[in-house]
């Protein structure tokens, strides 16, 4: 073995020894959580019932493939950040014309014995290009600054509202508020920029949403008026029994949890099937069922020390690419967990939206490890930077 090799395998395992193992443990005990809740939520389930095992092979091959990622330089990466995000884009425009239709929309290409759902591929993709283009400082400064980030994620958030998808549609905006803010916008800059989408928004009210997607924003404003006195009146329990279902029998699962829940598996509306999606959209509601409110902090407890372990990964990264990335995968991560937290507690509308990690899915649990993966390989590198923040 020539000395080239041996440094090169010498250099590798002093990445393997630097990376934060504490960040490793609470990553690998989110992805436990979520087999253990995926089993409960599918027991004794004559269509679902394999999803656990689904879910095991996926942690497996996530966690198989974030080792090849965190060995190699991430400057790799930043080299091919705008090729994967036009192949995610390409990918998102096919859609309509390629894949099928389920439940009427149109998010995963069939493969046999699985699919693949490229808006989970398209937050990671949006990540690593905004990285790229924003490691310039002088490009998020001012308000025209941010108007070609807001092209870069806009374009597939756009493709991904068509499938239809709202939920994840959502989550390019804080991750592009948050990453252009850490590069360095003023919050004038961005609080403009949010006027701006408030306009959109009232837009696509009237010319995007579909007729469900409203509906689910009317009965999620009606709820807030109900109380003891007209909760059993046949207006109520006819949205109850429509389109308030679901929601509802959310909120009785995470109300009915109490401090330390009914145990696993012993969740009334998991057990006797009253939650619909309760192993995706609807994970959260069965942490707080079965094991209650103790449960559910341990849980987000699990989610904050990631997020601010990825945090505190970009506030030691002097080197610019690497911090952005850290902050936009935190930031994925931490708001997509509230937005499930939030719609399994009615707070917010209905919206399909899994949770990171926790909830069943093959694309959602790679796309979350390979994004993880790379900011421990970032993590685990000091690179020197001569750009002037990185000195301050």
């Amino acid at each position: 073995m020539s000395g080239r090799e041996l440094s090169w395998q010498k250099g590798r395992l002093e990445v393997l020894r630097s990376v934060d193992g504490w960040l490793v443990l609470a990553i690998a005990a989110l992805c436990l959580c979520g087999i253990v809740f995926i089993g409960s939520a599918t027991r004794d389930d004559v269509l679902f019932g394999q999803q656990q095992a689904r879910q095991a092979l996926f942690v497996v091959c996530g966690l198989g493939l974030g080792l090849f990622v965190i060995l190699p330089h991430y400057v790799h990466v930043l080299r091919l950040a705008w090729v994967f995000y036009v192949v995610v884009v390409i990918g998102l425009a096919g859609l309509p014309f390629f894949a099928p239709e389920l439940n009427g929309a149109r998010r995963w290409y069939a493969m046999p014995g699985f699919s693949i759902q490229p808006s989970e591929f398209a937050k990671l993709a949006v990540v690593l290009a905004l990285a790229a283009l924003l490691r310039f400082k002088s490009r998020a400064k001012a308000l025209d600054g941010l108007l070609v980030p807001m092209l870069v994620a806009g374009v597939p958030a756009l493709l991904v509202l068509r499938q239809p998808d709202l939920g994840s549609s959502m989550m390019f905006v804080p991750v592009l508020f948050a990453m252009c803010h850490a590069a360095g916008a003023s919050l004038r800059s961005i609080l403009a920029v949010l006027l701006i989408a408030a306009a959109v928004g009232v837009l696509a009210w009237f010319e995007v949403l579909h007729d469900y997607q409203r509906e689910r924003v009317l009965v999620w404003l009606q709820h807030w008026s109900w109380n003891e006195g007209n909760l059993h009146t046949y207006e109520v329990r006819e949205v109850l029994r429509g389109p308030g279902f679901q929601p509802w029998q959310a909120l009785i699962a995470l109300g009915g949890g109490g401090l330390s829940g009914f145990g696993l598996g012993e969740g009334p509306q998991n057990r006797y099937d009253f939650l619909p999606y309760r192993s995706e959209d609807y994970l959260f509601a069965v942490v707080g069922e079965e094991t209650g409110w103790l449960g559910c902090a341990a849980v987000l407890g699990l989610v904050a020390t990631v997020v601010f372990g990825l945090l505190a990964i970009a506030m030691r990264t002097r080197e610019r690419f690497g911090r952005l990335v850290c902050v936009g995968i935190a930031t994925w991560l931490g708001a997509q967990t509230l937005l499930h937290v939030a719609v399994c507690g009615w707070l917010v509308p209905s919206t399909g939206l899994p949770m990171p990690l926790l909830s069943y899915g093959g694309s959602s649990t790679l796309a979350m490890l390979l994004g993880l993966a790379l900011c421990l390989n970032i993590g685990a590198r000091r690179e020197p930077s001569l750009s002037a923040d990185g000195f301050r």
